[in-house]
């Protein structure tokens, strides 16, 4: 009995399947690939794995990120786009399952989403997302990682919620933000999760579907559509029939399955075991200048990222070359060292942000303890049991001030006092910190978790920028890179320092910039050069998309938990052009992450507001070892 096998190579996963000649389907394969696995190794042991159990396919196409690739190790001449895969991999379910014909697909992967119209099972239009990752499952994916959260919890708790809670929908990062800052005002898991559910469809309507209105039935496939809480939120907002299809994650390989059996598309030889040396370069044939990715063994040169198929023809140029953007800078006028607070007592700042909650005392200036750890759910309770521990630290029955910041700081201050006075913003804070240890500050770059800011400070006039659309320059990123090659933080920043060669990622978007790192790494480029690329790459964002044309400056005191990253710091005074007297970095490595508490406890000194006099109930003599 003859067999087609149909393969999608995707950025997450790797999916087979075959259709014999009676009609029969053989099973689905599902394979998620490994980060530190070149794409050839995998696809051919995949392959064999497959073609053991199952027999050797007579025809056989492909699809997907890696299909020419693919199509070359495998020995075919059959590949298509995702979008033609989609259209035959559904019409053939729905004939097969006598179910009515797709008029819509939406698609929603780890990495990916589209949205497919059809008219007799053929594509009429499509549209798929671009310079963003908010509308696909890297919303779900990282949130259910760091709360440890299985995948049919998450269902059952969505499925079951009572309500939702608005969250943001713009940005991966910044959904996973909101969804910790609503944990942080006591929003309810399950609300949480419904709103998390409804922001992932949200931006996939908006930025995908463009808002239209979708023809029924709709087939939803992808990696979402295993989640039928997904699903059926999907019919909520949309307002019309959702069909989930058997097989809905491996709807492309099926349909490349069916085409190549159409077409007769057999292999042509065998599989191609040669092992490839890596290079890279951008294409030279055209005006989009391509970055290829640029395979080679003993008889054959491949050219892999280029947008037509002359890619490579019109030669390469070098990326070794890194483009540095043009900064203007100034140095600060001479100023005189600020005066250290007139009170004699002491205070405490607390920074609430959506990773960590930061807690500084200081006595007259001095900084006497300094305490960070990350943020629980229940900041409420977690604020009282850091602020006991710095209690211990102050003389018996002494009083004190206190200042919030941060992202939780305005409800710490209802909390701890029933009254905002014990609220100042992040931009006075961190400079604050910044202007006490270094007095001739002229500008300060804080990047953190979730966060990035510029302040620049004159003689007379403060300007300020803070990142407001996209994550990519954030140390989110970073942070994520670091779990794709299984490697700690500190780990991940030793192997980064190592490159002489930073990789040229290419997507601004975090998570799609991921997407690129993977394609790379599975091409066989070295960790330590996508490491600090990387690197490169959040900093080169942050000066376009933060700093975006201000003048800088000079001396630049960098700041926020991403600079723990020394490889960060390298990137950033390389492309900003700063010489060894033109920027300052805390040696004391716990100010990088608690500069904005240590602020918060300067201004409450300073401004000798009593935490006592606001709220008497919670004076340090009425604490003890309860809340």
């Amino acid at each position: 009995m003859e067999l087609s096998l149909g393969i999608d190579i995707g950025s997450t996963t790797l999916k087979l399947a075959g259709l014999y000649s009676d009609g029969t389907l053989a099973p689905i394969v599902i394979k998620e690939l490994i980060s530190d696995q070149p794409l050839p190794q995998i696809l051919t042991e995949t392959f064999r794995e497959y073609t053991s159990q199952y027999g050797q396919p007579d025809y056989l196409g492909l699809t997907g990120s890696g299909q020419k690739l693919g199509a070359y190790i495998l020995g075919t001449t059959c590949t298509a786009t995702e979008i033609i895969a989609h259209a035959k991999g559904c019409a053939f379910l729905a004939k097969k399952l006598q179910l009515p014909p797709p008029k819509a697909i939406v698609e929603i992967g780890g990495q990916d989403s589209k949205l497919i119209l059809l008219k007799d099972e053929v594509p009429i239009a499509f549209n798929m997302n671009s310079i963003c990752s908010a509308g696909t499952g890297e919303f779900l994916r990282h949130t259910l990682s760091e709360l440890s959260l299985p995948f049919l919890e998450f269902n059952q708790a969505v499925l079951h919620s009572p309500g939702t809670q608005s969250l943001e929908d713009t940005c991966t990062v910044f959904a996973r933000r909101s969804f910790r800052h609503a944990g942080q005002n006591g929003v309810p898991l399950e609300l949480r999760l419904k709103g998390l559910t409804e922001a992932i469809l949200k931006n996939y309507l908006r930025t995908v579907a463009k808002n239209r209105s979708l023809p029924t039935p709709i087939y939803f496939l992808g990696g979402l559509s295993k989640c039928s809480a997904i699903a059926l939120t999907l019919a909520e907002l949309t307002g019309k029939t959702i069909i989930v299809p058997p097989h809905s994650q491996g709807i492309g390989a099926l349909g490349m399955a069916v085409l190549a059996k159409k077409e007769a598309k057999q292999i042509t030889s065998q599989l191609a075991t040669t092992s490839f040396s890596l290079n890279s370069g951008y294409c030279q044939g055209c005006v989009n200048n391509c970055e290829l990715t640029v395979l080679t063994n003993s008889t054959q040169t491949y050219f892999l990222g280029g947008r037509c198929e002359s890619a490579g023809r019109g030669g390469l140029s070098s990326t070794l070359a890194i483009k540095r953007p043009t900064i203007n800078k100034k140095p600060a006028p001479n100023k005189q060292k600020l005066k250290s607070s007139e009170t004699e007592g002491w205070a405490i700042g607390l920074d609430a942000g959506s990773r960590q909650l930061k807690a500084a005392l200081v006595q007259q200036g001095e900084l006497i303890f300094l305490h960070t750890e990350t943020t629980d759910a229940n900041l409420s309770e977690q604020v009282k049991k850091v602020l006991n521990l710095l209690i211990r630290h102050l003389p018996p029955h002494t009083p004190f001030s206190l200042m919030t910041t941060g992202s939780g700081g305005r409800y710490l201050s209802r909390l701890l006092a029933k009254d905002e006075r014990l609220y100042e913003t992040e931009i006075i804070c961190h400079l604050k910190a910044a202007n006490h240890i270094y007095p001739q500050v002229g500008s300060v770059i804080d990047v953190g978790g979730n966060d990035s800011k510029v302040i620049i400070q004159s003689s007379s006039s403060l300007d300020f920028a803070m990142n407001d659309r996209c994550a990519a320059g954030t140390g989110s990123f970073l942070e994520q890179l670091a779990r794709r090659f299984d490697l700690s933080l500190g780990a991940a920043t030793e192997l980064a320092l190592k490159s002489n060669k930073p990789a040229r990622i290419a997507s601004r978007c975090a998570v799609l910039a991921e997407t690129d790192i993977i394609h790379k790494m599975r091409s066989g480029a070295l960790p330590e050069d996508l490491l600090l690329g990387a690197c490169y790459s959040l900093a080169r964002t942050f000066i376009s998309d933060t700093l975006h044309g201000r003048t800088l400056v000079t001396p630049v005191v960098f700041q926020g938990g991403a600079f723990l990253n020394a490889a960060l710091l390298r990137a950033f005074i390389d492309l900003l052009g700063l010489k060894e007297n033109e920027y300052h970095i805390a040696q004391d490595k716990r100010l990088l992450v608690g500069a904005g508490a240590l602020g918060a406890a300067l201004y409450a000194s300073e401004n000798s507001i009593p935490f006592g006099s606001l709220s008497p109930t919670l004076h340090y003599s009425k604490v003890g070892g309860s809340f």
